[in-house]
């Protein structure tokens, strides 16, 4: 499919505002529009979110991303104690990351940089990953890096302010999210109050939880597919995990005709990735995915999709 059909004109407000509106009350997260599509029936209806209750049926499975957002800027210093602030761009598998310099700089194989607030963490430049003065490298002490970012480190993007992340963290996290490790927010899920979880328990509603760490960035270099048809776009891999509880709760449901709702593309690419042909199941996994869905693919998991709106031409958008 041609890559111009999935552009389309988005103004800011249809888009997460800088200063969510919730910050100064949870229960505001609720306070916002939906679009509901019925495919069978061609019909577009628009309602409050928080009506979403009113679309679930017993036995209906509600499966979230746990996982919650990190800093993706920092800074290090050279041997030669030259400073630099490093912005991460995305995860790869094997301690691998995707890293750029602030100001674009030129870097070179085997560069090494040291966190200025810890030292033991280091990045090694192993060699240009695209164009857009990208570089592949790897980490060393990649869980103490994370560990760093999840209350250390500046945000570089457009719906996070940054002075706000740190007085506010929890606005731009779901409030269920756990898990830190996303270099964007999952944010279909950051709707969601624990009150309007309780709803769809009390309607017969079943809660599950899978993670899925979101591995780039959306600053423009990475989110803009650049090629002629959605098809031929090569996308990051993501880690994931698929807990047997969940795939427990979601294969009943199944088999009980029950229909299974995912929270955010996250949460379809992982469900997606666990499924296994051979047992036609979800499977209880954990890895690094790199399933890309697109126009043409059969949805094995997941019936129903609740996602935010997303920008014109972007791999996202190309599940929708």
């Amino acid at each position: 499919m041609l890559t111009e059909k999935y552009d389309f004109r988005i103004t800011d407000q249809m888009t997460i505002p800088l200063r969510p509106h919730w910050i100064a009350n949870d229960s505001y997260r609720e306070k916002c529009k939906m679009l509901v599509l019925n495919r069978s029936k061609g019909e577009i209806h628009k309602v409050d979110f928080s009506k979403l209750t009113d679309y679930i049926k017993e036995g209906d499975v509600i499966c979230f991303n746990d996982s919650t957002i990190i800093n993706h800027m920092f800074i290090c210093k050279t041997r030669q104690n030259r400073l630099i602030k490093i912005v991460l761009e995305g995860f790869l598998p094997n301690n691998r990351v995707i890293i750029s310099g602030l100001l674009k700089e030129r870097l070179n194989a085997n560069d090494v940089f040291y966190l200025v607030d810890n030292p033991e963490i280091s990045i090694k430049i192993e060699q240009r990953f695209s164009e857009e003065s990208q570089y592949r490298a790897v980490v060393e002490n990649h869980e103490a890096l994370i560990c760093y970012l999840a209350s250390h480190g500046e945000r570089l993007d457009e719906y996070v302010d940054s002075s706000l992340f740190y007085k506010y963290p929890d606005a731009y996290r779901s409030v269920f999210s756990k898990k830190y490790g996303s270099l964007e927010i999952p944010s279909a899920g950051i709707h969601f109050t624990w009150d309007l979880i309780q709803r769809i328990k009390d309607k017969g509603g079943l809660i599950s939880f899978i993670t899925l760490h979101v591995a780039s960035t959306e600053m423009l270099s990475n989110r803009k597919i650049q090629t002629k048809c959605v098809e031929e776009v090569t996308i990051n891999e993501e880690y994931y995990e698929v807990p047997q509880a969940t795939a427990d709760i979601i294969n009943t449901a199944k088999q009980n005709g029950g229909r299974i709702f995912a929270v955010g593309t996250t949460v379809t690419r992982c469900l997606e990735s666990a499924y296994s042909r051979e047992h036609n199941c979800l499977k209880a996994s954990s890895g690094w995915t790199a399933l890309y869905i697109h126009p043409g693919y059969q949805l094995k998991v997941v019936d129903c999709l609740l996602t935010n709106l997303h920008q014109p031409k972007t791999r996202r958008t190309n599940v929708l």
